[in-house]
């Protein structure tokens, strides 16, 4: 990729410094392209570990469909599901934060613990666990 200009390298003593040419024509698209199939994950991580009241947190809907191997179309938004007590206020802010970066409208749909344990009771819940899902935060353990 550095014979095509795509990447920059420099020596520094032994060490060969590489990194991505923000010059090139095509490094704009491929960003988009690497940010629409493989971004979500980190970013939605980084994000949802600075608010308090995630308990577990994924991804579900096309996007997480998408990623399993399901044919379709390329997903429009991503669909998070938050299990905990997330404030409005927070989720409304991760929401923004995370379309601003990744450039995708996002929407984080949130539960409590005691929904998420009695999901077959609820549709909609029980649908969103028998599809794919892609973990953002692990399920909350308590030491016995």
């Amino acid at each position: 990729m550095v014979t095509v200009d795509v990447l920059t390298d420099r020596r520094e003593g032994n060490n060969r410094l590489v990194r991505v040419n923000v010059n090139h024509p095509l490094h704009a698209p491929m960003a988009q392209i690497i940010a629409a199939t493989y971004g979500p994950v980190p970013v939605l991580r980084d994000l949802l570990g600075t608010v308090a009241g995630v308990g577990e947190a994924f991804i579900y809907g096309s996007w997480a469909a998408r990623r399993s191997g399901e044919a379709g179309l390329p997903p429009r938004d991503i669909d998070v599901m938050v299990v905990g007590n997330l404030s409005v206020d927070d989720m409304i802010g991760l929401q923004e934060a995370a379309r601003d970066r990744l450039g995708l409208e996002v929407n984080i749909h949130r539960t409590t613990h005691a929904a998420w344990e009695a999901r077959d009771q609820d549709p909609f819940l029980a649908e969103v666990a028998a599809r794919p899902t892609v973990t953002l935060v692990e399920k909350e353990t308590v030491n016995a």
